[in-house]
This record gives structure tokens, C-alpha cells and sequence, in this order.
């Protein structure tokens, strides 16, 4: 793989492979932007530049094996699922104390940043601030605001724009091979990233989001099927996200039906029956919307997710005239 085949990010590209080039690297970036745009892969992509004997992520050397197969020494990757605790900075600290074993340098990639408790965050922020030389950090977020002003003052900021649906579109056409129709349909509804796409091309995923859009319309009913399909939806954050994301695009569609009546608008053009049965008024479609809103703000806190959606789905459905 090369930086030329990552979609779009030019600029992002550019920037990075200039401090290659010069060997000048500082030592921290922050890459932010949403999630699913291509910040790690863009991360991984340096680091195979970085490491390669070639100094052109060959593919073939040894060090660009072993990154392949996830063994290289001196790539230090922090990718929780849950959150970032204290013990994950303390793994750092003990990292970095050493001189890098194959590698010149050595990079330690944390992904979804955002997630690091306060005394995780505090301890970072010793490490990168006087970091043994021969270290540097790629701090990944999709949500800077969470990163404390103290971390992020001491990065170079690379900030990643959402993905036009035409690189989009192109995309899943040309490496996916999907036909057309659902090639423009998983542009529409990818919220700017290839991770989006990714996630509605799965079929089960695909079929929870017409589940869902079903209960706000009324066509499915009654308080089991909310929350069985509230716990499915909340499996993990990233599901809970991404059908949150879904539930705020649904309602803007409802919303741009009512005060404009142009269908051209609406993003989830594959919905338009169920969304021509969804009987809401424009102040109930106004307050789903901050519920949604809410919903997500408050999930980034709490781990109970599926309380959380269970409780949206019966509020927002009780919107309904």
C-alpha cells in the first residue's frame, strides 16, 4: 500500500510525507476528524514508510512484514475497545524508556484518544512532553474536544475534512466492485467516511437500520421489539454510534420533507416509503432531533448504552402523532 491509495486527504498526505522526506519528525501529531476517514490507516501508512529498508513501504523487507503481521517492536499501538486507563500510559512510559530493538525510531499510535481517563491523560502528558528521543506519538481522535487542551498544544495538529460522495462513490465502485445504484446509496449514507460505508455494507447492519426506521414510523410496534433491537443497535460504541448517526440523518430527512417537500434532499433515499409514513410534527421532529443530540453526548460518559438507546427509541417514538 502507498499514500496514493488512500482516498482523498491529499493535503494530509502532503504534510506527512514532507517530515519524512526532511527527517524531521516531530515528535507528536494529533489527527483528528471524524471516525472511519482514514486518520489510523493514513498513521500506519507512515510508520510503514518510516520502518521500510526502502524507506517506500516496499511491502517486502523484513520490518514491513512484521508490520503486516502486527509484530514489529517498535510500533507501540494503543487500540482499547472500552477506555484508556492508566495502566495503557504506564505501558507507554515503560516503552519508551529503552532504546528502539530493529527501528531507528520508535511510534506509538493511540487510537480513539478521546477515551483516556483524566490520570491516563495527566500521565500522557509527561511523556510527550520531554519524550526520549528516537519516540513519536500519533494521537488519533474523532472528537478533539475530549483531547485536553494540554495534550493537543503539545502536537502538530492534522486535521482530516470528510470524503466527497463522489470519492466515496468511486471508491466502493472501483474496490469494491458494488453496482451503481448501491454505490450512490452507501455514498449518501456513509456521513463523509469509507468506515460508514463499510459498516451499512454489512447485511445485518444494513437490516437493523430499516429495523429501526420501522419503529419510527409505526410499521414495527411495541416495547420488546424496541429493546431487543435498542441491544443489538448498543452492542458496542461503535454501533451505538454509528445507529445514533443514522437515527439524527433520519430525522433531518424528516425534517427538509416538512419544510421543504423536496425528496431530492434526503440522504436516505432508500427510506422514502418509511419516511412518508413517519406522521411527526415539525416541533416533535425539532425535539426527537435534541434527544438524538443528547443521546449521543451522554453516551460518550455512560457505559450503559443500551439503557440509553432503549430509553431514546420509546421517546422518540412516542413523538409520533
Amino acid at each position: 500500500m502507498a499514500f496514493e491509495d488512500i482516498i482523498g486527504h491529499d493535503r494530509q498526505k502532503r504534510f506527512l510525507k514532507f517530515f519524512l522526506e526532511n527527517k524531521n519528525i516531530p515528535h507528536a501529531f494529533l489527527l483528528c476528524g471524524q471516525e472511519g476517514i482514514g486518520k489510523k490507516k493514513t498513521a500506519y501508512e507512515f510508520v510503514r514508510h518510516l520502518f521500510c529498508q526502502t524507506g517506500n513501504a516496499c511491502g517486502i523487507c523484513r520490518p514491513c512484514l512484521k508490520l503486516d503481521r502486527g509484530s514489529h517492536p517498535d510500533l507501540v499501538a494503543i487500540e482499547n475497545e472500552g477506555s484508556i486507563g492508566i495502566d495503557d500510559s504506564r505501558r507507554i512510559s515503560k516503552e519508551i524508556s529503552e532504546h528502539p530493538f530493529e527501528s531507528e525510531k520508535r511510534v506509538i499510535i493511540i487510537d480513539n484518544a478521546e477515551r483516556m481517563t483524566i490520570e491516563a491523560a495527566n500521565a500522557l502528558l509527561k511523556t510527550i512532553e520531554e519524550p526520549p528521543p528516537h519516540n513519536h506519538f500519533f494521537i488519533i481522535t474523532s472528537s478533539e474536544r475530549d483531547i485536553p487542551m494540554t495534550i493537543r498544544s503539545r502536537c502538530s495538529r492534522v486535521p482530516f475534512s470528510l470524503l466527497s460522495t463522489m470519492q466515496l462513490e468511486h471508491y466502493f465502485k472501483n474496490r469494491k466492485n458494488i453496482d451503481q445504484k448501491k454505490a450512490s446509496l452507501l455514498s449518501s449514507i456513509s456521513f463523509g467516511s469509507i468506515g460508514g460505508g463499510l459498516f451499512w455494507l454489512n447485511d445485518e447492519h444494513f437490516s437493523l437500520r430499516l429495523k429501526l426506521a420501522e419503529i419510527i414510523s409505526g410499521r414495527r410496534k411495541g416495547f420488546v421489539a424496541s429493546s431487543s433491537i435498542a441491544e443489538m443497535a448498543s452492542h458496542n460504541d461503535r454501533n451505538a454510534a454509528m445507529y445514533l448517526a443514522f437515527l439524527l440523518s433520519f430525522f433531518r430527512d424528516l425534517f427538509v420533507r416538512h419544510e421543504t417537500g423536496d425528496m431530492s434532499l434526503i440522504v436516505n433515499s432508500d427510506l422514502i416509503d418509511e419516511l412518508n409514513e413517519t406522521n411527526y410534527e415539525t416541533g416533535r421532529v425539532e425535539e426527537s432531533i435534541k434527544r438524538i443530540q443528547e443521546s449521543i453526548r451522554v453516551m460518550r460518559y455512560n457505559v450503559n448504552r443500551w439503557l440509553i438507546f432503549e430509553n431514546l427509541l420509546i421517546q422518540i417514538a412516542g413523538n409520533r402523532q
